[in-house]
């Protein structure tokens, strides 16, 4: 949020804006990497709620094993050389 780049928050309610606006963008960018990384995620479903779950869970699995075996995996160099900066 642009409004706290030059000063912090001044009561509890702009900490909490400040701060789910943090975790609401870290959420949207791992989303991001999963659906690059993995196609059949990034649009339309046709299975069950209950299979989409189980499918982003196992999606999320590989994608840390790979990062866990290949830290510089061209995805990531990637998506984070297009990316602002993690505050």
């Amino acid at each position: 949020m642009n409004e706290f780049i030059n000063r912090s928050p001044e009561n509890e309610n702009e900490l909490f804006n400040l701060r789910h606006f943090s975790l609401r963008t870290a959420i949207e960018r791992g989303f991001d990497i999963l659906k690059c990384r993995f196609r059949s995620i990034d649009g339309k479903s046709f299975w069950s709620y209950e299979t989409q779950v189980d499918v982003v869970l196992a999606c999320c699995i590989i994608h840390n094993h790979i990062m866990g075996v290949d830290l510089y995996d061209f995805l990531m160099e990637e998506i984070y050389s297009e990316s602002e900066p993690i505050r």
